[in-house]
């Protein structure tokens, strides 16, 4: 904390001054824990549905499995992928990820699709040669390894804010160790703020989805900010 600010308020107005210091701390550990976190999980995301898709349509063109099993394989295994990756998911990204899509394609819904895709809308899948209906499974395999482009490149420039926010948050802390009088103390503090801060705000996320209910990443962000800011506050008072 800068010495000279500090030298001219009383003791209450250090306190008050130095946990609304701890209270934007705990926001910016929170923004930059969801914009740090779930750019990678969904780029982990495209990167394991790709390399399923491939491995299956290779397979299948080998004759190893059939293409309808391969379909089968690709659209279950897909939508185990996004519900785990979401699982792993800060509150805001689940969130945001469900307001998207609130849960995968069924088997039926993507060859309904593929079917019309490929021969126009009239068509009806079952009486489709074989040749023609594994036209439409391979569509279905090869769909299974392609993520929103638009996003995943959404995600990347999110993921470079987070890297910053981390390196502004690491910034304030280290500023106010060395202005610190005793370096050890703040130290431990900074460490207590950041970490409060992030669960603070996994908390109060989590909370804002169950009482909003899925899908309402609005109401997710404002409770992960009020936790975060919350818990930074109510650390930084106990240090003190």
């Amino acid at each position: 904390m800068d010495t000279a600010l500090l030298a001219s308020l009383d003791g209450e107005g250090k306190k008050k001054l130095e946990r609304a210091i701890a209270t934007l701390q705990g926001d910016v550990n929170a923004a930059s824990g969801v914009l740090y976190v779930d750019p990678k999980l969904r780029l982990e995301y495209s990167r394991r549905i790709k390399a399923m898709s491939d491995d299956l349509y290779a397979k299948a063109s080998r004759g190893i499995i059939s293409w309808e099993k391969a379909a089968e394989e690709a659209n279950q295994t897909r939508n185990l992928l996004m519900e785990l990756i979401r699982y792993r998911s800060t509150p805001v990204g689940k969130a945001l990820a469900q307001k998207m899509k609130a849960q995968g394609k069924t088997l039926n819904e993507l060859i309904a699709y593929k079917t019309k895709s490929l021969y126009g809308d009239k068509v009806n899948f079952n009486n489709l040669s074989v040749s023609q209906k594994n036209a439409v499974y391979s569509a279905v395999v090869q769909s299974a390894g392609k993520s929103n482009h638009e996003v995943n490149i959404k995600m990347q420039r999110l993921s470079g804010a987070g890297r910053g926010l981390i390196f502004l948050s690491l910034a304030v802390a280290v500023y106010q160790i060395y202005e610190a009088e005793d370096r050890v103390l703040e130290t431990q503090r900074q460490l207590a703020i950041s970490s409060a801060g992030i669960a603070g705000a996994w908390g109060g996320g989590a909370l804002a989805g169950l009482m909003c209910g899925p899908g309402a990443p609005v109401c997710v962000v404002i409770g992960a900010f009020v936790g975060g800011a919350i818990a930074a506050w109510e650390i930084s008072g106990f240090w003190d």
